[in-house]
């Protein structure tokens, strides 16, 4: 998978939430992403983010990939996936795309 995919998502804290879009660009492991953040002022370490589907319905779990921010560097961060490699590449692969191949 190339570097640079961009996500559009939410960011989940506690009862609030905020748009946010990820830009993955360099791959660390089979979960974990280096991404940059924008706005990064609305995410800290500890978050949660949901790329994909813009709610917490658990109506289709293939709808949406979450993951949670490890660290932030400027206006970098470790995203850590709930999946790990070929299902987190298919994952990105159709967020990225926009297409939505696992409709629930």
């Amino acid at each position: 998978m190339g570097a640079h995919v961009n996500l559009l998502g939410l960011r989940f804290r506690g009862e609030e939430t905020a748009r946010i879009e990820a830009a993955l660009l360099e791959r660390l492991d089979a979960c974990r992403w280096r991404a940059r953040i924008t706005p990064v002022a609305r995410v800290r370490a500890g978050d949660r983010l949901r790329f994909g589907e813009g709610s917490e319905s658990m109506a289709c779990l293939l709808a949406f990939l979450d993951a949670e921010v490890q660290s932030i560097q400027g206006d970098h961060a470790v995203l850590a996936f709930a999946f790990s490699g070929p299902a987190l590449d298919e994952g990105i692969e159709r967020l990225a795309s926009g297409t939505d191949d696992g409709r629930g």
